[in-house]
């Protein structure tokens, strides 16, 4: 593989947004997952995102398809072996991820970067499960990543400068911002401000203050956010927040953090946000 190729390891919502822009950036990427059912749905969204693109005028049809054809993809993560970066965007939680960081450890070249698309882990203590903890950087899309502007490249203890720069000059060779977070702190700064807000909405539904609908419209017609935290939960996933606020809540160890029960049930019942069809609102 050249300079110019992108391993991407998992192809959920956020893995299929980050496949479909380093294509319509010129990569060739490889995009690996071990569902064939998340790879399908992913080649969906892919193609269906860049063919939008065309239709804004940002690239032609043509171009649109040649982007797609640059895209390999496979279950199979050996074929991921030889790239010099790969980015890893699987479920948001800390076993799987260290584990995925390890096997992609095993598989690279010992000069290949490994970076994690988490939005609130230690990338400190997901890069301990590598034998190159200076060669893994965070790397956090925003929802969806074709769309969103900046891209949040938080450090670990022991990323390298240059590691750092490296993922500096990817994420603008995607026409995004990068904007480094220099301590590794849980959740961020991006979650640090997100998840209070779907934990106060989430209170005040409980509290029987508002309804869902008035709260989003407040927070859409009263502050001027563009989305209401319920309508931003179901976009991001319920699941995926979920998981973001427990890990905020065990690593500082702060009730403030506690996953609110009515966020739990949901996600007990499979109403997961707009990717199951359901959440807070049905789509």
């Amino acid at each position: 593989m050249g300079p110019d190729t992108l391993g991407v390891l998992g192809t959920g919502t956020m893995g299929a947004g980050i496949v479909q822009l380093a294509a319509q950036s010129g990569y060739r990427v490889t995009a690996c997952d071990a569902s064939v059912e998340a790879l399908e749905r992913a080649q969906v969204y892919v193609r269906e995102g860049l063919y939008r693109f065309a239709e804004k005028g940002a690239f032609t049809e043509d171009e649109a398809d040649s982007h797609y054809e640059r895209i390999r993809w496979t279950t199979n993560p050996q074929e991921l072996g030889d790239a010099p970066a790969v980015v890893e965007a699987i479920a948001e939680k800390v076993e799987p991820k260290k584990e995925a960081l390890a096997a992609l450890d095993a598989l690279l070249p010992p000069d290949s970067l490994i970076f994690t698309n988490t939005s609130s882990i230690s990338i400190t203590d997901l890069a301990s499960a590598t034998g190159r903890p200076e060669k893994v950087c965070g790397m956090h899309f925003f929802t969806p990543p074709p769309l969103r502007e900046a891209v949040e490249v938080p450090r670990g203890l022991l990323t390298s400068d240059e590691t750092l720069e490296r993922a500096k000059a990817l994420v603008r060779s995607f026409g995004k911002l990068p904007i480094v977070v220099e301590k590794d702190v849980p959740g961020f700064v991006a979650n640090r401000f997100l998840m209070p807000m779907i934990l106060e909405a989430c209170r005040l539904l409980e509290e029987g203050v508002a309804s869902k609908e008035d709260i989003d419209l407040l927070v859409k017609k009263g502050l001027g956010f563009p989305v209401g935290p319920f309508e931003l939960g179901d976009l991001i996933g319920l699941d995926v927040g979920l998981d973001v606020i427990s890990y905020i809540h065990r690593e500082l160890d702060e009730p403030y953090y506690a996953p609110p029960r009515i966020l739990q049930e949901l996600v007990r019942a499979g109403r997961l946000g707009r990717k199951t069809g359901a959440g807070f609102y049905d789509y």
